[in-house]
């Protein structure tokens, strides 16, 4: 069947999603490093076109298929009221009737099904098995044939619509919604115009179904198609990465981190991906071949690697008196400043106060005062380089050259300032990063393998780490000391790193990063 269409329902402000769906619409959360709306998009041939009603937030829609999906053949539908008493996925339907002149498969956003999709040769409707029929629209099925359809009442119905349907009859359909718009549940539903294909014969399809429509079921179907219901979440609400299409796309809340890292890869230059598309909140470069360090790490890779920093990334800056100044007044906001507003977050977040406490056996004071035996204005004394700002194993790739068989590196996910500038960073933050890297695995805590505990002011935690990354730590130790690069110094760093990220991560392993860098902070400085 050639001629229909794809409908694609995304105007709704995914109420039951929380603050995950705040600044983005809820199509572009990631399931398995791919948005929602990429898993039901490619169910399809890239010849037939895609209608979608846009509303919340529908820039992240519109910017996220510019780059992921730029083939494809999309008509957008914007719904100007979609919140509130009257609106809802029959008022957002009605409002895509005039492109929807033909048969068209109807799909809910929040909807994502494993099967192949059916046609619209007839009418049919999707649908599995639910325990608690009254939250859904339900159906009796008679002789292989929806019979009746309930709409979110108490019911001894064993299978509800799962927000999937194939419309071949799309003039009985839409007359029917258009005739009866009562809201149920304060919501024009689109089961008003389904109960009148019931006489034109409703076929029941069965899929296995997965629902991503309440931040629960999100998480679950998440871990569940990714494998990963063992693993810790290490993602952060405010950031998202998809994998797609041939492309890694990020997407970020805050439009100048975009700008600034687009800038930065044009002064990184071959030293990490190209950028190939920009929008406001995405930017999207080519996938490329080869593994992160974690997964190949031995001394011969460190050590190439370690050479070819020093040589290619970390490039002296000559500062002129003004600009050196700026150069420590950004150490100071970077290093001093940003930690004590995190920690504040922290504790805000926690609960958790400022005091002693006894980690894994060993009694450690409160950071107030240890942080009176940091000297600071050292800290402050930079040393001017072009930097990553987020310089781990797992965010360098490498490969081998096909001529010089020789490692090649490649930088990924770099940081987008360094205390507000751009060209300039200091190299003890990158040095810092990388031994924070080989001081915990962070490919290990992604798969869950730490523990913690606290029981009053007794801390204890536990993480695995490989004898790989051990290896690597000794040989980094003697780099610095060749070098003549502070290893002090560098502890100092990787404990504040360690402060600074704990509240932007969850439970457990954002009090497992306090209290790593807190102590590490104690076997340093006192």
């Amino acid at each position: 069947m050639k001629n229909f269409k794809v409908c694609i329902l995304a105007a709704g402000v995914g109420s039951r999603m929380g603050e995950v769906s705040k600044h983005v619409n809820k199509a572009v959360l990631p399931v398995n490093f791919k948005a929602v709306i990429s898993h039901i998009i490619e169910k399809f041939n890239r010849k037939i076109e895609i209608v979608i009603a846009v509303g919340h937030n529908k820039e992240t829609i519109d910017e996220y298929l510019e780059l992921a999906h730029p083939d494809r053949k999309f008509s957008f539908v914007t719904v100007e009221n979609y919140i509130g008493p009257g609106t809802g996925p029959g008022y957002s339907l009605l409002h895509c009737k005039e492109k929807l002149q033909c048969p068209f498969i109807f799909f809910a956003v929040d909807t994502i099904v494993l099967e192949d999709i059916p046609e619209p040769t007839k009418n049919w409707f999707g649908i599995a098995p639910v325990k608690d029929p009254e939250k859904y629209c339900t159906v009796k099925i008679q002789e292989n044939l929806v019979c009746q359809i309930d709409d979110k009442i108490k019911t001894n119905n064993k299978f509800a619509f799962i927000g999937l349907a194939g419309i071949n009859d799309y003039k009985v359909f839409f007359d029917a919604l258009e005739r009866n718009k009562e809201p149920i549940s304060g919501e024009i539903q689109v089961s008003n115009g389904f109960k009148a294909l019931l006489e034109k014969e409703l076929e029941p399809v069965g899929f296995t179904w997965f629902d991503t429509g309440s931040l629960k079921n999100y998480i679950e179907t998440n871990k569940h198609l990714s494998g990963s219901e063992s693993k810790y979440d290490f993602g952060k609400g405010d950031e998202f990465l998809y994998f797609v299409n041939g492309k890694v796309i990020k997407y970020f809340e805050n439009k100048d981190i975009i700008k600034q890292r687009c800038e930065r890869a044009e002064l990184l230059k071959d030293l990490c991906p190209i950028i190939e598309g920009q929008t406001k909140n995405f930017f999207s470069y080519k996938k490329l071949d080869g593994q992160v360090i974690y997964d190949v790490l031995n001394n011969d890779i460190l050590k190439n690697f370690l050479q070819w920093a020093n040589t290619k990334l970390w490039k002296k800056q000559k500062l002129n008196k003004k600009n050196h100044n700026q150069f420590i007044t950004a150490c100071k906001k970077f290093y001093h400043d940003k930690t004590m507003n995190r920690l504040e977050m922290f504790y805000n977040k926690t609960g958790l106060s400022d005091t002693e406490h006894k980690i894994n056996g060993i009694m450690t004071p409160s950071l107030k005062h240890m942080f009176s035996f940091v000297d600071w204005e050292n800290l402050f004394q930079g040393v001017p380089v072009t930097i990553h700002g987020d310089l781990q194993f797992d965010n360098i790739l490498v490969s081998r050259d096909e001529k010089s068989q020789l490692d090649k590196f490649i930088l990924l996910d770099w940081r987008q300032d360094f205390g507000g500038l751009i060209n300039v960073g200091d190299l003890y933050y990158d040095l810092a990063k990388l031994y924070g890297g080989m001081t915990i695995s962070y490919q290990l805590i992604k798969k869950g393998e730490f523990s913690f505990d606290m029981s009053g002011s007794s801390i204890f935690y536990s993480f695995l780490v490989k004898n790989d990354l051990i290896d690597a730590k000794e040989m980094y130790q003697q780099f610095i000391k060749s070098n003549s690069y502070d290893l002090r110094r560098i502890k100092i760093l990787t404990s504040l790193i360690f402060l600074n990220m704990s509240p932007l991560h969850q439970d457990p392993f954002d009090h497992l990063v306090y209290f790593l860098g807190k102590k590490m902070l104690f076997e340093t400085v006192i």
